[in-house]
């Protein structure tokens, strides 16, 4: 998509595309990151970049000035660091200000407003913290494996990370952080827009390619342009970063070297700001080598059954990663590579592998929790629980039977009787120190 740079009259530079969704990012360096920048452009958005300056009035002026730009029911957006992100924050609080604003999002604040304020409600709030350097009047605490915080409108926290994170010209740049941030940016951006995308047509494009047509072209068209597609089959370390690489990969270990019995199920696929997720359900007779499943190992015409899920990230339409997760236990027990009996010599205490075979796909596909059926869950931890039990039984026993004769007891004057125990076989003159470990006094 063609670009051009002009000058803008509210002191920053404007990156203008052929839509028409007005979105002013600010900070306090005179200019800012080119990749951030071009991420937003890229997902459709006309970018304008307004510079953060300690003249209050001034900024001011100049964020308001952005409205002069808009068409008739036109809105605009906002994404906001550190100190002009502060200043947004307490700015359009204001519903005056706050007009044809619809989203107001902000990276790593020095500090917000107090956690009772309401922003206007035609307004999408959301802000990123990185670490703990916030000044808020009560700290707030992340909650779940997402961080998410309470603190008046929709926030989170990214403990790992320091200020800077989202920016890839700084050293605090951390990437994981950044592409989280992105996507709930992303979310929250497309609602406020009214944006509807459609993630599922580039990745049914690239599903045809790759699993029907095995066509290294139409595999190849789904993904991005501008930035380097990665792709990781987690089990077997299968994949590629790069367009040449991940090419090679399909050409040379994907594309035709699928069993011509291999059918593919979709058992759910979740959609959300700019990932897919699908849980599959896979089935095929192993005749050939399956480099990207099985790397190595020749045909067992054996029937394989697992539920592969994959995520992919999406940018600007197209995709970016695709990460794959199997049981790869699974597998290898169904093709016989791994017996659940067969612990490794030398290992105590293990009766059985905790693998499944084809069990556990073929559950997944047939449950239905609606109809009575006899308990099938944790039947490996039962089975667990039930050889500890007899293990502890055991050594009781064992414990009783090889216990010592307190000497103390007959010192005391103790009645003689049967003791249980065992003395040593040396003293006893008895080699085996006793029929099944049994001594009578």
């Amino acid at each position: 998509m063609a670009s051009v740079t002009v000058n803008a009259s509210s002191g920053g530079f404007l990156y203008s595309n052929s839509r028409n969704a007005c979105l002013l990012i600010s900070a306090e360096t005179p200019d800012f990151d080119n990749e951030f920048m071009q991420a937003w452009q890229k997902e459709g958005f006309s970018v304008i970049y307004v510079p953060y300056s300690d003249d209050e009035k001034e900024y001011a002026r100049r964020l308001m000035s952005v409205k002069g730009g808009l068409g008739v029911g036109d809105n605009y957006g906002i994404v906001a660091f550190g100190d002009a992100a502060s200043f947004c924050l307490d700015y359009y609080l204001k519903p005056n200000n706050a007009r044809r604003l619809c989203a107001l999002v902000c990276y790593y604040p020095t500090n917000i407003p107090d956690t009772r304020s309401r922003y206007p409600p035609s307004v999408k709030i959301l802000t990123h913290l990185a670490g703990d350097t916030i000044d808020v009047t009560t700290t707030p605490a992340g909650i779940g494996t997402g961080e998410r915080l309470h603190i008046g409108h929709r926030a989170y926290t990214y403990s790992d990370a320091q200020p800077g994170f989202a920016e890839q010209d700084l050293d605090e740049y951390n990437r994981l952080a950044a592409d989280l941030a992105f996507a709930r940016t992303r979310d929250v951006l497309r609602q406020a827009y009214g944006q509807d995308i459609d993630l599922e047509q580039p990745w049914e494009s690239h599903l045809q390619g790759k699993f029907f047509a095995m066509d290294i072209n139409d595999t190849m068209n789904a993904y991005v342009k501008n930035l380097t597609p990665n792709v990781t089959y987690a089990p077997t370390l299968s994949g590629g970063t790069g367009e040449r690489s991940l090419r090679r990969f399909y050409d040379q270990h994907f594309l035709n070297q699928l069993p011509p019995s291999m059918h593919l199920r979709l058992l759910s696929r979740t959609i959300g700001s700019d990932r897919v997720v699908d849980e599959l359900f896979i089935s095929f007779e192993h005749t050939q080598e399956i480099p990207w499943l099985l790397p190595g190992v020749g045909p067992t015409n054996r029937k394989v059954e697992l539920v592969l899920v994959s995520i992919v990230s999406l940018r600007a339409g197209k995709l970016y990663s695709e990460h794959v997760y199997w049981d790869q236990a699974s597998v290898l027990v169904q093709v016989g590579l791994l017996g659940p009996k067969l612990v490794p010599q030398g290992v105590q205490g293990v009766n059985r592998l905790p693998v499944i075979g084809r069990e556990s796909a073929r559950r997944i596909l047939t449950e239905d929790p609606e109809v009575h059926e006899p308990e099938y869950h944790n039947r490996l931890i039962n089975g667990g629980n039930k050889q500890r039990r007899s293990k502890a039984g055991s050594n009781a026993r064992e414990s009783q039977v090889l216990s010592p004769v307190p000497e103390q007891l007959e010192a005391e004057g103790a009645p003689k009787g049967k003791h249980t125990g065992v003395k040593n076989g040396g003293q006893n003159g008895n080699a085996d120190g006793g029929k099944n470990g049994i001594h009578e006094a």
